[in-house]
């Protein structure tokens, strides 16, 4: 049973806030799981047990209770379920594990203490007297649906956590100087250009068709790009193709005949085919038609559109038909195919297409080459450039650049380093690490930056100082280092906690109940 903790925030931090415990010592191991749980000994569990931790039992009834609060249905894919199933699991043996562990060091917690945190929790109190009131609280009891034994038990339980919980916080004392630095990080902007290293698409052309003619030149290499061809000759041939609209009027003995046309005969389909005939000749809108008339729901539903076809994927009578349609002849005649009665009108045409060997082996040569030259010239430029900005060499730069077409670029928005990706260029970790040591405006990066998938040089328009270091913002920082750190300290601690139960064989897993 999971409880509204919004009860507990008026709790001060002497009195052991019960909300707190869940989020803050469980978060980062809903998130990161116990991808390696040893199930141990199962031996022990009763078919009522999800898992054991110690001497703490995690039963069926609150673990479905929770399973139900994620809204999770019979249509819920049988991944997914399962990966809810662990992080729900993860979660409570998280819980089960920090209570375990106040047990094992004697930490115990009295009635007085339970009492002080009702007592001063606002959600028990009157409106009228600001008093507390026990009506509300077995009012509380009852929505959640636990017997008051139940509610003590579990109250006894948060408490006992949240007192494991205070343990591994340490105070930190900040000086002065590492906020200071931690506001310039954190808040100073720089605007920058960018110039991304990629070789221009017409040098890149030349080289590739270059290579490729070299390639061939070689008998063993000229005989893979003839096997290539034999493999994959038929995308180099292509049958005469006509794009059109179509008109389909069926009947009830013609080929998968549906809807109407089963109660049509196919004098009556003949009937009706030449009356669509009479007025698209008389200059009726074809689509519109094809809308209204077609028992072809396919090409119905594109406004009697087919696409182009050839001999493969349709009948012979209409294909021989489609042939003999042009842009000046557009309209054919009423066709009896074994589907029905069919109407067309010429939209496009393809010519067939047969390609020999000679005609596609270059094309076939530069794929075999473009990768490896692509690449080499790649790390060429990359490789010259970076010696040039090493170098601090601005003019052959520019000059290198404007011979690949590589232009510099603003960013759309100033860059500070707290940002982890730029729209522009990609992740932003390299140049995190680097941007601090461009002072002047004009300075460029000693390197070429690795964004992931691009590379690019930077060039420093300007930089707006981090404002002044006041007492708001000061503690402002202080709160937000202090809570990092104290959440990397909390999570090792609890991944060592966690290690350490497996280690014992103290935790315990029966899997027929959560797969």
């Amino acid at each position: 049973m999971r409880l509204n903790t919004k009860i507990f925030s008026s709790v001060s931090t002497k009195s052991l806030m019960l909300g707190i415990v869940i989020v803050s010592a469980c978060a980062a191991f809903v998130f990161t799981g116990f991808g390696s749980l040893n199930p141990g000994n199962l031996s022990g569990l009763d078919p009522n047990t999800v898992a054991q931790i110690g001497s703490e039992k995690i039963d069926v009834q609150r673990f479905s209770a929770a399973m139900r609060s994620q809204n999770i249905s019979s249509t819920t894919p049988p991944e997914q379920r399962k990966a809810i199933a662990q992080q729900i699991l993860n979660q409570m043996i998280q819980e089960k594990i920090l209570i375990e562990q106040a047990k094992r060091i004697g930490w115990s917690v009295d009635q007085s203490e339970i009492a002080s945190i009702l007592k001063s929790s606002p959600y028990f109190q009157d409106p009228q007297t600001q008093q507390f009131d026990i009506k509300l609280l077995k009012g509380y009891i009852n929505q959640n649906g636990m017997s008051e034994n139940e509610f003590y038990a579990y109250l006894q339980q948060q408490i006992a956590m949240q007192k494991m919980q205070n343990l591994l916080f340490m105070p930190i004392v900040l000086p002065e100087k590492i906020l200071e630095v931690e506001n310039q990080i954190k808040n100073e902007e720089f605007k920058i250009q960018y110039a991304i290293i990629k070789p221009s698409d017409a040098f890149l052309k030349n080289k590739i068709s270059a290579q490729a003619h070299k390639y061939i030149e070689d008998k063993e290499h000229l005989q893979n790009i003839m096997t290539l061809f034999e493999n994959s000759k038929n995308q180099y041939q292509q049958k005469a193709q006509v794009k059109s609209l179509s008109i389909l009027v069926s009947y009830k003995t013609a080929q998968r005949a549906q809807g109407e046309a089963l109660n049509r005969s196919k004098e009556e389909a003949l009937a009706l085919a030449k009356q669509i005939e009479n007025k698209l000749n008389s200059g009726a809108d074809f689509t519109k038609l094809a809308l209204e008339k077609n028992d072809d729901l396919t090409a119905k539903s594109n406004n009697g559109d087919i696409g182009f076809v050839d001999d493969t994927r349709i009948d012979d009578l209409s294909m021989k038909a489609l042939l003999t349609l042009t842009s000046a002849k557009p309209l054919s005649q009423v066709i009896d195919t074994p589907f029905g009665y069919r109407i067309f009108k010429y939209i496009d045409s393809k010519p067939a297409v047969v390609k020999k060997f000679d005609d596609v082996k270059y094309q076939l040569a530069e794929q075999f080459v473009s990768q490896q030259v692509q690449s080499s010239i790649d790390d060429e430029m990359q490789k010259n450039i970076s010696e040039i900005i090493a170098a601090k060499n601005i003019s052959n730069l520019n000059k290198v650049l404007a011979e690949n077409n590589i232009s510099w670029q603003y960013l759309n928005k100033p860059f500070k380093i707290s940002e982890s990706y730029i729209p522009e260029l990609g992740m932003t970790d390299e140049l995190a690490a680097n941007i601090f040591t461009l002072k002047n405006p004009g300075d460029t990066l000693p390197k070429i930056i690795n964004f992931g998938s691009k590379k690019a040089i930077i060039k420093l328009v300007s930089k707006t100082s981090a404002p002044s270091l006041t007492p708001e913002l000061a503690q402002t920082l202080k709160n937000q280092i202090l809570s990092t750190t104290t959440q990397e300290f909390l999570k090792s601690v609890q991944q060592s906690l966690n290690k350490k139960y497996e280690k014992d064989g103290s935790i315990k897993i029966n899997t027929a109940l959560i797969n």
